[in-house]
């Protein structure tokens, strides 16, 4: 595509204007088509010039997957009739597409302002637009061979490029189209069912600078309306301010796809978010790796909860993060000086007890590293969870409970705690006791007549269980704590992962229920993909992120959908009344 120049529009319609990408297709008639001048492109799209890429490229499967895909889904989750309507739907629509290519719009920037172009998978435009004249009204084809069809109380431009048919709201913006526009939807197309990439710095500096003037006037002006003393809200609304000023000018591009894949039997949800090169904002990625982790134990076995996340932290990272704990602080002083309720002796105590909680997060995230897991089993009757993560120092973490402890000992049933039980590989023990009341049937079936919580110390460490024998599973955290062999390449930032089937029937065991028994019994079969998981990697500049929900989790949707549809009609039936 060719370079643009910039004219200052109003930004908020600029921007709103990314989202108008469908409003060309609405229909008009053709007395309205034949009263325009249809050989005169309109007048904004004379001299227009677009920058090299799009501000936006979002694309939509080809047919012929979106049906497979969303036969597999309806089927999947109990409703195989809207499978059948979409493909009877989209093959009146879709007349004279190649249904094996996909579709895609792109959002150039012209004269300042998003122009949104529409390109169509076919080879023979003019007998595409014939077959769908009952939707659209006659076309008209101009000297140059574009075709203009009515829109509303506009005109859509339509043009034969290569195999495609390209659509704009004038002449001009077809030219901006390159020869193959696939060159534009590089990670999208059938990669995904839809799929979108927003390239930030497309949108010209100018504009973007408007944005965050708008922003500031916002602020200020919001700030002006505050009644009394609002000095400390001022101050951290500055600070998200700025970092929203860092975000708007240093962002590079933002992707999100969703896809269906009937082979492995999941859903995925993508996205990806990538700093401008050389900006603070890369700086603050570019220090996060994988590194060797204590807790890597894990990720063994199939638990009901899975959580594990290790690697390193950029200096910038960490200077960033400790000014958001400082806005925290703020944050929560400013909302208890608000309480008038609570005495100033209180209030001092809790602001002492989280700033020394602050206080040791920022210690650790000063080490440039985090590292954290934890496990969940569950099943009938049975929860237990155990975890551990790195800690500036773990004599610390514990001389703040011992603190806790003092303070809470002068309420009525506080927790009971005990210190310095025992040691164990290293590890100093302690725990906190909470007695469950005898009218708590259900919480008393899980957790016994006591809850306990266990605590483990170490140096740069620290452990905790809780749960009836969940004690096992911290000291196998706590032998495997220097056993990590793992392929630090092959590992991401993060992952985490929930099955739903085990959490399922803790909860049919402590409170039985119709609506879950209906979900276990969809997920009784296939138990293997009742899991939503979440991936966390490294990318240039960057992260990226991959959400999966396997086939138990889209049957057990269904499931609850049917059972409540057939609650309602149970609940009609005995009221005599009519759907």
């Amino acid at each position: 595509m060719q370079r643009f120049g910039l004219s200052r529009r109003p930004l908020m319609a600029t921007f709103a204007a990314l989202c108008a990408v469908g409003i060309s297709f609405a229909p008009i008639s053709s007395q309205q088509l034949r009263a325009q001048d249809q050989t005169q492109p309109a007048p904004a799209a004379q001299g227009a010039v677009a920058s090299t890429d799009p501000v936006l490229v979002l694309t939509i499967a080809s047919l012929n997957k979106l049906m497979q895909d969303v036969n597999y889904i309806s089927g999947v989750m109990g409703q195989p009739q809207a499978g059948g309507m979409f493909t009877m739907m989209a093959g009146s629509f879709t007349q004279g597409l190649d249904t094996s290519r996909p579709i895609g719009v792109l959002v150039p920037m012209v004269d300042g302002s998003p122009e949104p172009i529409g390109v169509l998978p076919t080879d023979d435009v003019e007998l595409m637009l014939k077959r769908l004249e009952g939707q659209t009204g006659p076309a008209d084809k101009l000297d140059d061979g574009t075709f203009v069809v009515a829109a509303g109380p506009a005109l859509v431009y339509i043009r034969q490029v290569g195999p495609w048919a390209v659509i704009a709201r004038n002449r001009e913006l077809i030219d901006l189209v390159p020869a193959d526009p696939t060159s534009l939807m590089t990670g999208l197309g059938d990669n995904y069912d839809i799929g979108v990439r927003l390239s930030i710095q497309e949108v010209p500096l100018g504009l973007r600078e408007m944005l965050v003037d708008q922003l500031s006037q916002g602020f200020e002006q919001a700030m002006a309306r505050q009644n009394g003393d609002a000095d400390q809200m001022a101050e951290l609304s500055k600070a998200q301010l700025e970092q929203l000023n860092v975000l708007i000018r240093e962002a590079d591009k933002l992707m999100f796809g969703i896809n269906i894949n009937p082979n492995k039997r999941v859903m995925t949800i993508d996205t990806e978010f990538t700093a401008a090169a050389g900006t603070s904002l890369a700086e603050m990625y570019a220090g996060q790796l994988p590194i060797p982790s204590k807790f890597t134990a894990v990720l063994k076995g199939d638990p009901a909860i899975r959580y594990h996340a290790a690697a390193s932290v950029s200096p910038k990272l960490v200077e960033s993060s400790s000014a958001s704990i400082d806005m925290v602080m703020a944050s929560v002083q400013k909302a208890l000086d608000d309480q008038e309720q609570i005495g100033e002796d209180v209030k001092a105590e809790i602001e002492e007890m989280l700033g020394g909680l602050l206080d040791l997060v920022t210690k650790t995230m000063a080490e440039g590293k985090y590292d954290v897991g934890v496990i969940g089993l569950a099943g009938d009757n049975m929860l237990k969870l155990a975890g551990g993560m790195f800690v500036h120092d773990g004599d610390e973490v514990a001389a703040w409970v011992k603190k806790l402890d003092t303070k809470l000992s002068q309420i009525p049933d506080a927790p009971k705690f005990n210190f310095d039980q025992s040691t164990y590989n290293g590890v100093t023990m302690h725990s906190v006791v909470i007695d469950i009341p005898a009218r708590a049937e259900e919480s008393r079936r899980l957790l016994g007549e006591k809850a306990v919580l266990t605590l483990g110390t170490a140096p740069q460490a620290v452990y905790f269980s809780f749960g009836q024998g969940s004690e096992v599973a911290m000291k196998a955290l706590i032998d495997s704590a220097d056993a990590d062999a793992g392929d630090l390449a092959a590992r991401p930032l993060g992952q985490m992962r929930v099955k739903l089937l085990p959490l399922l029937r803790l909860a049919q065991s402590m409170k039985p229920n119709d609506a879950v028994a209906a979900v276990i019994d969809a997920l009784a079969v296939g138990a293997d993909s009742d899991y939503v998981s979440l991936v966390a990697n490294v990318v240039e500049n960057g992260q990226s992120s991959n959400i999966e929900i396997g086939e138990g989790v889209l049957k057990a949707i269904g499931a609850a959908v049917r059972e409540a549809q057939n609650a309602q009609m149970r609940q009609m039936q005995r009221g005599g009344g009519q759907f």
